[in-house]
């Protein structure tokens, strides 16, 4: 089917461009780049501003005189350093042409600084901009269409990583401008309240454009970067590396990079599929008239890396949308073709800015790239000419700002959702007293439902939309209506009692978005008397409404947040199914009283294990001590159900109480030491291995003897032997030296145990294990050789004793070169390192070149004799899937890896000979000096109260109680294992090589007919 696919579009002059990290070709100009871009029969695409009039656009946004705004950088990605000045600038193009070309182009603001956050304000007050690092109101106070005042509203962003700052802001129905917040960045955002916020990679906040106040929307995604709404105020984004698109849901937290939830799990998602590529921008809902039946309702995605806008329908489920991939909307033979941005116009257009570019990506490709792009932009128009090529996309209004009164109330109603926010926008200026008396006559009348919904918020906004109105239009016929009347009450803070009358009433409406809307208002408001609504709410809802399902949870777990629910919930005559309900939200509530209920809870009704484990977690944290000793006869209650089930529990205690800071009881380490001598014991590996993790866990020191036993058995696994050193080391590092020497020396041992026996002395970092590791050098095999000097090499002391071991001839120069310990070297901060290897590495071959010599190697033994897929999906499995994912399959400690095929035999071999190249931000190793002597390293996952949770080279969780952290650093490395090439044999090397070539996801390019044909 490809190769017809691919025959049928050659025939018709349509060849899609390769995706490429590095575009092997050279730039088009402007004119030669339409020519490229694709779209479907009856649409047109049009150039509006290119190079050199603009520069490379990263948003771009209409304002109420149709004029469009863009942000532009030379600069990006490298921020300009403080005290100098940048070259960015904010322009606006208006005076369209028929051909979509803008006729005239001024510079707004300059000396900019990558500013990606971009909202002209209604009324020609100016615009509010995102420039490093700060959020600031622009003003053009003499009307010569440049800023001349510059005004701070909001600071101070993150900039480590400048592709995820903040930005693609967007008007809220509320007037509120909500935002995204980007990967790897930290930020302490605050307003004229100084009432601050603090987010970590990905979120998504809101902020009054008045500069007073900002707060969080959602918690979590890795990079959302654009942000739509649709007509019934639903909020989507657009994310890399977790899903597209996501509709999100208010105080919902999203999957990111080893981020926690808030007890309640993930909020759901709404797409399967991720349209090829980990780096997906710009949504846009498309809520207007000039496209054609089929693509209204829908949502439009830009992908940089495929060089497409991909297409999703919504498939409504109650309130929960499904997206149903389509056919791609634009595709282009260009792969410079980058779409950041789309924007739906005034006019019913839908507009794209494209930063078109030869190289698009972070970890992709490194940032220092030669060949980054720095002079190219482009703005396209996309409309709808029909069959006949006769159709128009015609800007309703010349300027908002110059309406009357009845023309922008007329304009509450248009068929573009742009056009009725405008109106909206203006309507809440306006000083005219009448308007209030005008719309609230109209918001009860039988006018055009999306007239009287935006006529509705301009009364909110204005402060004049009395109670009696409201009460009105929350029973209105019109669903539309009362889903947003009940997002006002959500709103409001006034006559709080009035407000939960209204959506408890609305919980029992007969459409599921104004059940959904209604419950999260009463998440704004809690009291007791909402929990029986809740309740009902919640089990009455369909399953695939996974939407209200999750604001139902998140609205009952709101009101259960009030220390005094707890009691009254006695009064409440509660059911089995009603506790169950109560107990599953309980545990996003880090309060004694919600862990006095779950611990109640687990004592008298039967739960899955997953749920008990779940309960004893959050009773162990946050409940009082009282709590200890039942929860251990709640664990010796389950002797009945095995070993592994007992530990399950029992883990569950000791990571709740390590999170809180608090000390095992004598009652619970007792218990700890019977059931691991008991698991220890057993003959099953696995139950032996759960042993040696318990003892590690619970530092049962007492067990010592026992685990140097098992790490010198030889008849034991290699990972039950690996595990119980690396247990040793974390119970007693200068005891498990001297078990660590013996290993190391042990040519009968499996060459992997040795390794991480060097590995541990090395994380020990004393002069006696470092004596242990120089014992070993000089008659190690090659591999351990490597891996030795490596260890060493990470710290001063020890890349000091390398390089003596070195230049006395005892090791060999070569170790030098090696890039797992070239680069630990360089930092490891010799004084004169470069003379010193200069004179040592004297008549070798560069590393370099040894590397490339390796890469070359390894790519013509591939083309000769490719891999067994079958046989590579089983070595991902077995050595890949501990830290990534593919096909939902997998962990995802690393990046995710779906079509990761696309990036060709050359960049998969970089990925795995040379792991650290191209390492991103997100994926770097975090060291840690601990008081025990120990070096621990990892990528870092997430801060669990007092306790920091670490993936080790293996994937495997690392937990750090923060108050033996005496040194937190970050590496410039992957924690990937640089010798993972070494722990497979070149056969299988080339196996797994073509299984990750054969992860690709072709984007669907053809026409639906296409499509239709084929299925025939």
């Amino acid at each position: 089917m490809h190769l017809v696919l691919a025959l049928w579009l050659s025939s018709l002059g349509q060849t899609p461009a390769p995706v490429e990290n590095v575009s092997s070709f050279p730039p088009r100009s402007a004119f030669e780049e339409r020519k490229a871009l694709h779209v479907p029969e009856g649409f047109e695409v049009q150039l509006v501003a290119a190079e050199p009039a603009i520069q490379k656009p990263m948003n771009i946004a209409f304002d109420d005189r149709g004029r469009l705004w863009v942000t532009g950088t030379v600069e990006y990605p490298y921020a300009v350093a403080a005290g100098k000045t940048g070259r960015d600038t904010v322009k606006i193009l208006e005076d369209f042409q028929p051909d979509g070309r803008a006729g005239k182009i001024t510079t707004f603001a300059e000396g900019l600084n990558i500013p990606i956050g971009l909202l002209p304000l209604p009324g020609g007050q100016g615009a509010l901009i995102y420039s490093i690092p700060t959020i600031d109101r622009f003003l053009d106070t003499d009307g010569d269409g440049k800023a001349d005042k510059r005004e701070p509203l909001y600071k101070a962003y993150g900039y480590r990583d400048t592709h995820g700052m903040t930005g693609s802001f967007s008007w809220g129905f509320d007037g509120w401008l909500y935002a995204c917040h980007g990967f790897a960045n930290e930020s302490q955002v605050e307003g004229a309240d100084k009432s601050p916020i603090k987010m970590s990679s990905g979120n998504t906040y809101r902020m009054k454009v008045d500069g007073s106040h900002a707060e969080y929307f959602t918690h979590g995604q890795v990079n959302p970067f654009g942000l739509t709404f649709d007509p019934l105020g639903n909020l989507y984004s657009s994310d890399c590396h977790s899903k597209p698109i996501y509709l999100l849901l208010r105080g919902g937290y999203y999957p990111s990079f080893g981020k926690p939830d808030d007890g309640l799990g993930f909020a759901p998602d709404m797409i399967a599929h991720d349209h090829g590529s980990t780096a997906i921008d710009g949504a846009t809902f498309y809520a207007a008239d000039q496209y054609p039946e089929r693509y209204r309702g829908s949502v439009f995605i830009g992908n940089v890396v495929t060089n497409r806008v991909n297409h999703d329908l919504l498939e409504w489920h109650g309130s929960s949308p499904k997206a149903i991939e389509q056919t791609d909307f634009v595709w282009s033979e260009d792969n410079w073709f980058r779409p950041v941005d789309i924007e739906l116009g005034p006019d019913g257009a839908l507009y794209i800015a494209d930063f078109y570019n030869k190289i698009i990506g972070h970890y992709e490709v490194p940032l220092t790239h030669p060949d980054r792009d720095h002079d190219h932009g482009r703005i396209w128009r996309i409309v709808y000419k029909g069959a006949d090529g006769k159709g128009k996309a015609v800007q309703p209004r010349a300027d908002w700002a110059k309406a009357t009164v009845a023309e922008l109330i007329e304009d509450l109603g248009h068929p573009n959702l742009v056009v009725r926010t405008y109106a909206a926008n203006q309507l809440v200026l306006r000083q005219d007293a009448a308007i209030d008396s005008q719309l609230t006559e109209l918001v009860t009348s039988p006018a055009d439902v999306w007239r009287r919904v935006h006529g509705l918020w301009v009364l909110q906004r204005r402060g004049k939309l009395g109670s009696p109105t409201l009460e009105k239009v929350a029973t209105d016929t019109a669903y539309e209506v009362r889903v947003h009347a009940m997002r006002m009450v959500g709103e409001r803070e006034a006559e709080p009692e009035a407000l939960n009358r209204l959506a408890r009433a609305g919980l029992n409406d007969t459409n599921a978005f104004v059940k959904r809307s209604a419950a999260d208002a009463l998440g704004r408001h809690p009291e007791i008397e909402n929990v029986r609504p809740l309740l009902d709410a919640r089990q009455a809802a369909p399953a695939d409404d996974t939407h209200l399902i999750h604001v139902a949870r998140m609205a009952l777990r709101d009101q259960l947040l009030q220390a005094s629910a707890w009691k009254a919930l006695d009064k409440l005559s509660l059911n089995e199914r009603d506790r169950r309900d109560i107990a599953d939200v309980a545990n996003g509530v880090p309060t004694a009283d919600a862990a006095a209920f779950l611990l109640n809870h687990i004592e008298t009704a039967k739960e899955s294990s997953e749920n008990q484990a779940r309960y004893v977690h959050h009773i162990a944290r946050n409940g009082s001590p009282e709590t200890t000793k039942p929860l251990v006869a709640f664990v010796q209650a389950h002797a009945g159900e095995g070993l592994v089930r007992q530990s399950e529990l029992l883990k569950a205690i000791q990571q709740g109480l390590q999170e809180r800071g608090a000390p095992l009881t004598p009652e619970i380490s007792a218990l700890a030491v019977d059931l691991t001598r008991s698991l220890l014991d057993s003959a099953k590996d696995s139950e032996k291995l759960l042993g040696i993790s318990l003892a590690s866990s619970f530092q049962l020191r007492d067990l010592s003897e026992r685990l140097e036993a098992l790490a010198k058995d030889g008849k034991l696994t290699e990972n039950a032997r690996t595990e119980s050193l690396t247990a040793l080391v974390g119970m007693d590092p200068k005891k498990a030296i001297g078990v660590l020497g013996v290993v190391l020396v042990d040519a009968s041992s499996p060459i992997v145990l040795r390794e991480r026996a060097a590995t541990s002395l090395a994380a020990i970092d004393q002069a006696e294990s470092r004596g242990e590791l120089l014992k070993a050098l000089p008659t190690a095999p090659d591999r351990l050789q490597t891996t030795i000097a490596a260890g060493l090499a990470a710290r001063k002391a020890g890349a000091e004793a390398l390089l003596e071991t070195v230049t006395s001839g005892k090791a060999s120069a070569r170790l030098l070169q090696e890039q797992r310990v070239a680069g630990p070297l360089a930092n490891a901060g010799i004084p004169m390192l470069k003379e010193k290897l200069d004179t040592l590495l004297q008549g070798l071959p560069p590393a370099d070149q040894r590397l490339k010599e390796l890469l070359e190697k390894r790519r013509a033994a591939f083309v000769k004799a490719p891999g067994n897929v079958e046989e590579g999906a089983k070595i991902f499995e077995k050595n890949c899937a501990a830290c990534h994912q593919i096909g939902g399959k997998g962990a995802r400690v690393g990046p995710q890896l779906d079509g990761v095929g696309n990036r060709g035999v050359e960049r998969l071999l970089e990925d795995v000979l040379d792991p650290s190249r191209n390492v991103d931000q997100a994926f770097r190793v975090t060291n840690l000096a601990l008081s025990d002597g120990r070096v621990v390293t990892g990528l870092l996952l997430k801060e669990e109260g007092a306790v920091l949770v670490l993936a080790d080279s293996q994937g495997k969780e690392v937990r750090i109680p923060t108050n033996l952290v005496e040194e937190r650093s970050t590496a410039q490395s992957s924690p990937m294992p640089a010798n993972f090439v070494d722990q497979i044999t070149e056969a299988q090397f080339y196996d797994l090589l073509a299984y990750l070539l054969s992860q690709k996801q072709e984007p669907k390019a053809a026409s639906r007919e296409l499509n239709g044909f084929l299925s025939r």
